[in-house]
């Protein structure tokens, strides 16, 4: 991957492909402005919401682009644009965190720029990894990271980025079943229990003892056992269920236990 030279608030980028790039480089994400020269709402935004000094410096934690969608068909086709302004947040490799159609307002902006101004640098190997090479393991691997980023985020963005964790979890479930690896159940199986860790993080335990009742434990592949035992774990442990607690307490590694009280810590 290149370096391309540093971008800022006050010199949009044009090129998404450059974006994810300087993404990448500084563990930002991406504000895209998908837009046009007769688009009436756009011009509005560019002069009482982009240009003020206040929202140009929350741009700052971003790398922002303006996508002309007359100039760029095939970009604005891939995102589903079809009325402007059309404001997407999004990650180095271009999956989606956010996106709304409409006219914002300066207040809006920074809100919306406060909201997400996040340092990806956590994520920023695997990242890497996904945008040289596209495949079940990069994306595997990506979707696992975000769910562990996600411990770390406040309430009102883990919806957000459990989507992202989603999305490379589902192409990774595509490239899993057109990869030439031998043990494609074991890992079948582990996108299933990433599902459940999924509910977990959003303190939903009782659909998750709900998933992992239709599981049975002396099926799964023994690099799945541990997981399986650890979520069940947290599960009760959320509810507070004390007997089930040190029934589960008991299959659970000692290393095991200490994510989960780190996992608990955040849900």
């Amino acid at each position: 991957m290149s370096i391309v030279n540093n971008a800022n608030a006050n010199n949009w980028l044009t090129s998404l492909d450059e974006a994810k790039k300087m993404a990448l480089a500084t563990n930002k994400l991406i504000l895209v402005d998908f837009w046009a020269n007769w688009c009436g709402p756009c011009k509005q935004m560019d002069s009482e919401s982009w240009s003020k000094d206040d929202v140009k410096l929350l741009m700052d934690n971003y790398i922002p682009v303006k996508i002309d969608i007359d100039s760029y068909t095939n970009i604005a086709s891939e995102y589903g644009v079809k009325g402007i302004p059309y404001i997407f947040i999004m990650d180095g490799n271009g999956k989606v965190i956010y996106h709304q159609m409409s006219y914002k307002s300066k207040n809006d902006v920074i809100s919306l720029l406060n909201k997400y101004a996040l340092n990806t640098k956590f994520l920023n190997q695997d990242l890497i990894n996904y945008y040289n090479h596209e495949s079940f393991a990069t994306a595997f691997r990506l979707g696992s990271r975000y769910q562990d980023y996600c411990l770390y985020l406040v309430d009102d963005l883990k919806s957000d980025f459990l989507n992202l964790a989603h999305q490379y979890f589902k192409e990774s479930e595509k490239l899993l079943k057109n990869s030439d690896l031998n043990n494609k159940e074991a890992f079948e199986q582990k996108l299933e229990l990433f599902q459940i860790q999924e509910k977990l993080i959003l303190n939903k335990p009782d659909k998750a003892l709900k998933m992992l009742s239709k599981l049975d434990e002396s099926s799964l592949d023994k690099m799945n056992k541990p997981f399986y035992r650890a979520l069940n774990y947290i599960a009760y442990k959320q509810l507070n269920s004390l007997d089930n607690i040190n029934i589960w307490a008991e299959k659970v590694s000692e290393t095991d236990l200490e994510k989960a009280e780190l996992f608990l810590k955040s849900s």
